[in-house]
């Protein structure tokens, strides 16, 4: 049984151990697909964003890539984030899918990977 907290629960633990559990615990959930505990949605993304729906694609991606770096879990969608999820879109979707941007594509892609 998947148990989902409050916003803000997770940051009472330490930065690091909160940015491994996010990736430990995304687990599937029947409503959402695979959910890491930040953001249940599909809010669009791209660099400059900021937010929960960010933290929860950084921790899915730090989950589902063989990415080489490990992701913070911070909520700012920079640099990093925009590579990993560039990454991701090109090796779990298409080329022609991957500009950076988190959108109804790359949402089904990060919670139910390829079908």
């Amino acid at each position: 049984m998947l148990t989902l907290l409050p916003a803000g629960v997770a940051g009472a633990a330490a930065p690091e151990r909160a940015q491994v559990r996010a990736a430990a615990d995304c687990a599937p959930v029947s409503t959402v697909g695979r959910y890491c505990g930040y953001h249940a949605g599909t809010s669009w993304a791209e660099y400059g964003s900021r937010g929960s729906h960010v933290k929860e694609i950084q921790a899915l991606v730090n989950r589902t890539t063989r990415y080489g770096t490990t992701l913070a879990v911070d909520g700012i969608y920079g640099a990093d984030t925009r590579t990993a999820v560039t990454w991701f879109q090109w090796y779990y979707g298409s080329e022609a899918l991957s500009d950076g941007i988190v959108g109804p594509k790359t949402w089904e892609l990060l919670r139910y990977g390829k079908r």
